[in-house]
């Protein structure tokens, strides 16, 4: 008894910032922290795990692989980008001048007498299997020894778990793999003892667009395989909302290999706006080499699928890549290569409208095919079933269309007593109607399932995300407030670029009075805000009965989070 009654006055205590730790996997980094942080801690969410002796190897790629394309492709993507550069000239600068445009050529020639500097040999160590008792951990695993035939892992690919034929990618591996990866991190970069977790609750910020029994396997993994004292789960896009400090926006988040847009309302996401497209920051890093390698780019030894060029021709995108128009002509960008063991190499390069038609991919999909034909949009799935809900979405829905047939039926039946010529005609429509009964027919938005197999570019996937809001009013709230958040969304000029590109297209019906597109609310990284945003929530007296615990889920499992989950299950 006394057990219970101080767990219940533990439970109607304020939470401690200290004593939460929040969440934010992603694709390629890992963003965790306490509550009470200024700013998370950002990983390499990604495990290097030694092969076994004649065992099989698999190394997921830091960046999204390339692919063969055919001539017809290859053209389609050339002429794109000839496209996009007489777009560019076209251009005015701020000042109401002409903005002179580069040439391939003219860049090539620049560069065609650059010769690297030599420097002093790297201090830097490959990572090796004598270095190691059983993983490596974030970006050391970019230093892992590809000789020694390490298998690298991340866990997330395209905003979901990374399931797939491979070693190491079922279900099981990948929990066993996260729940290695957190807890590392929460022991030497939080330096919180396993064993002291049951006092600490956590926060994990989910995808937009959720598979329901990842959820299921992500808060066992919190609650019993690291022993937290009670955990929740928040979407990525309203933890946004809370971090911005708005109560409406559409939200658009520029991940690393995925892009997403939803509108969140009330701290809801809703569910018929979600959309989810296969591109992202690699994708635009891939399209960026691409783009060196016709303007003569002198590291000709570089090469994407190694991590550690990978990281490069990141840094270099992030460090240099705009859509500025007032830079104009040829800039100095400059890079070291430094690979363990070897002398490093210091370039200086001259690199030209490349710097700008790398992320205006975001609003030209069709160069997008170097990294795979495959990517499409996609939607919330309809709620699967569920052995351990008896009363999930199957049973919700079977239950709907029973009671619209005895409706039916009662109807057919007073009908026919008062004109018995009608009967036949009524009874033959019932079938009909009863095909296309669904309780949940309104929230899945079947309509719209065909129409988002299509590859939008940035712009009309917010066209298309806010038009399928459920009123007119807040189509124009929605158009009024566009949140950018994600690593993808650093790029110089991005808001006005798509400002532009919106201002053109948005129905008459629905402008505002003003467009506002947000970019690093109150001064911060746009890549932390979901995380500093659900860090809020997680303080906050409101959310105080969305917690679980680790005995009611043992004892209810997944019904739990139809009742306490903050969004539509």
């Amino acid at each position: 008894m006394n057990t219970s009654a101080t767990q219940e006055q533990s439970q109607s205590e304020p939470i401690q910032a200290q004593t939460c730790i929040i969440i934010h996997p992603g694709s390629k980094n890992l963003r965790i922290g306490r509550a009470s942080d200024v700013n998370p801690h950002t990983i390499l969410h990604a495990i290097a795990r030694p092969r076994r002796p004649k065992g099989p190897l698999h190394r997921d790629p830091v960046l999204i692989p390339t692919v063969v394309l055919s001539k017809e492709n290859k053209l389609q993507v050339d002429e794109t980008y000839q496209s996009m550069r007489g777009t560019l000239q076209s251009c005015l600068r701020s000042d109401g001048t002409p903005r002179p445009a580069t040439s391939t050529q003219q860049v090539a020639l620049a560069n065609k007498q650059c010769t690297p500097i030599q420097g002093s040999v790297s201090k830097l160590q490959f990572v090796t299997k004598s270095d190691v008792e059983d993983y490596v951990i974030g970006d050391q695993v970019l230093y892992a020894h590809s000789d020694d035939q390490f298998n690298v892992h991340f866990p997330f690919r395209h905003g979901d778990l990374n399931i797939h034929s491979g070693v190491g990618g079922s279900l099981s591996s990948i929990l066993a793999d996260l729940e290695t990866i957190w807890g590392h991190c929460i022991t030497y970069l939080l330096e919180i003892p396993k064993k002291e977790l049951k006092h600490y609750r956590a926060v994990l910020v989910i995808p937009d667009i959720y598979n329901r029994l990842f959820l299921k396997e992500l808060v066992g993994l919190l609650l019993i395989q690291l022993g937290f004292g009670g955990c929740f789960l928040v979407q990525d896009h309203v933890a946004a909302t809370f971090g911005a400090g708005l109560g409406a926006a559409c939200v658009v988040d520029l991940g690393d290999q995925k892009t997403s847009v939803s509108c969140v309302e009330d701290a809801l996401s809703q569910r018929a706006t979600r959309i989810r497209l296969d591109y992202g920051g690699s994708d635009i890093t891939q399209a960026f080499f691409y783009l060196l390698q016709r303007a003569g780019f002198p590291y000709k030894e570089c090469q994407p699928q190694h991590p550690l060029d990978s990281a490069l021709l990141t840094r270099i995108k992030e460090g240099y890549c705009h859509l500025n128009l007032d830079f104009c002509g040829l800039r100095d960008v400059n890079f070291v290569v430094e690979r363990p063991g070897v002398a490093t190499l210091r370039y200086h390069i001259k690199i030209g409208d490349e710097l700008l038609l790398a992320p205006l991919g975001l609003f030209n999909t069709e160069v997008f095919a170097l990294t795979g034909q495959d990517k499409r949009g996609q939607g919330q799935a309809n709620a699967s079933g569920d052995p351990e809900d008896p009363h999930d979405a199957n049973y919700l829905r079977e239950t709907s269309r029973r009671a619209h047939k005895e409706a039916l039926e009662n109807q057919s039946t007073s009908t026919a007593s008062m004109d018995p010529i009608d009967n036949s005609t009524n009874a033959g429509g019932q079938g009909e109607e009863d095909l296309v009964v669904d309780s949940l027919a309104a929230d899945a938005a079947p309509d719209d399932l065909p129409q988002q197999q299509l590859l939008y570019s940035l712009d009309q996937a917010i066209l298309h995300s806010i038009e399928r809001c459920s009123s007119d009013d807040m189509k124009r709230r929605m158009y009024s407030c566009i949140l950018l958040v994600g690593g993808g969304a650093k790029f110089e000029g991005l808001s006005t670029w798509l400002h532009n590109r919106l201002l053109l297209q948005i129905p008459f019906q629905f402008r505002p009075e003003q467009t506002e597109i947000i970019v690093g609310p109150k001064e911060m990284d746009p890549s932390m805000v979901a995380w500093k945003g659900a860090a809020i929530m997680s303080c906050l007296e409101s959310t105080q009965e969305l917690w679980i615990r680790p005995t009611e889920w043992k004892k209810i499992g997944v019904r739990l989070l139809r009742e306490r989950a903050p969004f539509y299950w």
